[in-house]
């Protein structure tokens, strides 16, 4: 049995299909949330994501967003313009997939028991870093004592125990952070993990960007978003990022 994890989309459609077609014999799917937001081709995730096998998919706090949009209404102008975009040019029909992802919790997969979150604690930190100190990642857990902690968010592809309790990000497909033009992900298989990579072409993704015409009055902005694709540093070149890139993070 294969057991494919994914996270961490953010309207990615070509990194996501590169998976996909890497992992053509998954048995079953783990989605840790963030389809769509903030990227530029939405609506081709969602129908990439209706090929996925069945399995368990919960929701990441982009996915409310699309959902409720006043979730983003404060947000900086240049912001605003994309987002905004991407619920005025979304199919409707997507909806449905994101009314229907699970909150976090304990489930089952391949007979594995799992605490799935996307990686997002209310009042913690904001994200759960390969260094963070162990009671951020036990806040993940949400006083689960399931052997395996699979979430999101960060963006960064590791893994740490603690307490017995193994804890594993799979990185992120469509948004890298570390200086890498790849689509991160894991697979379980046998009831064993591993991290995987696939690189794929971000010409599309490019040219996609340049479609979005509410960034027109943001040149620099949108210049700055697509540069973040090719440097393999999504939001900025910056720190902790930069650090994680030099130990080799991905």
């Amino acid at each position: 049995m294969k057991v494919l994890v994914i996270a961490d989309i953010h309207g990615n459609a070509d990194a996501l299909r590169a998976v996909l077609e890497n992992e053509q014999d998954a048995d079953r799917t783990v989605f840790l949330g963030d389809a769509v937001l903030p990227g530029p081709q939405a609506n081709a995730v969602m129908n990439l994501l209706k090929s996925l096998a069945p399995g368990t998919w919960i929701a990441g706090n982009h996915d409310t967003e699309m959902l409720e949009p006043a979730h983003f209404a404060n947000y900086p102008e240049q912001w605003l313009a994309f987002y905004n975009w991407v619920v005025d040019t979304f199919d409707p029909a997507g909806y449905a997939f994101l009314q229907n992802l699970l909150p976090a919790g304990d489930y089952e997969e391949d007979g594995l028991l799992m605490h799935l979150h996307h990686g997002l604690v209310p009042d913690g930190p904001r994200h759960a870093l390969p260094n963070s100190p162990d009671e951020h990642l036990q806040k993940l857990a949400q006083g689960s004592d399931a052997p395996f902690v699979l979430f999101g968010h960060s963006h960064v592809q590791f893994t740490r125990v603690i307490d017995g309790q193994t804890f594993i990000n799979p990185g992120s497909i469509g948004q890298p952070r570390c200086g890498h033009q790849l689509a991160c992900y894991g697979v379980f298989e046998d009831g064993l993990y591993r991290h995987c990579q696939v690189a794929y072409d971000q010409s599309r993704w490019q040219q996609a960007m340049d479609e979005v015409k509410t960034l027109d009055e943001y040149p620099d902005f949108r210049a700055w978003l697509k540069e973040g694709m090719v440097s393999g540093f999504g939001v900025g070149k910056n720190e902790p990022w930069t650090t994680f890139a030099a130990e080799g993070y991905r």
